[in-house]
């Protein structure tokens, strides 16, 4: 499991469709911040629904634990957990 640090906001996408609901994206404080100023968290609900987990700590500064899937033009979490920092 990997750690990456920093704050975590949403976007809704598919608005006016069924499958309206918010995409979780953090900006990361360290590790990552030279290469990707916004990572995916891949969210455990539907499309169309808020992640419960997630949802309560968007615009905090988080630490996320999970699997890091990172390509030459992509880069996503698969968290499997999230706690607030200071």
């Amino acid at each position: 499991m990997n750690e990456i640090r920093g704050t975590l906001f949403a976007i809704i996408k598919g608005k006016g469709t069924r499958s309206e609901g918010p995409e979780y994206f953090i900006n990361p404080l360290h590790d990552y911040k030279d290469r990707w100023s916004e990572i995916l968290v891949r969210k455990k609900t539907h499309m169309w629904e808020k992640d419960p987990e997630l949802h309560k700590f968007l615009n905090k500064k988080v630490l996320i634990i999970g699997e890091i899937i990172e390509t030459k033009s992509t880069i996503t979490v698969d968290y499997s957990k999230v706690k607030q920092i200071e």
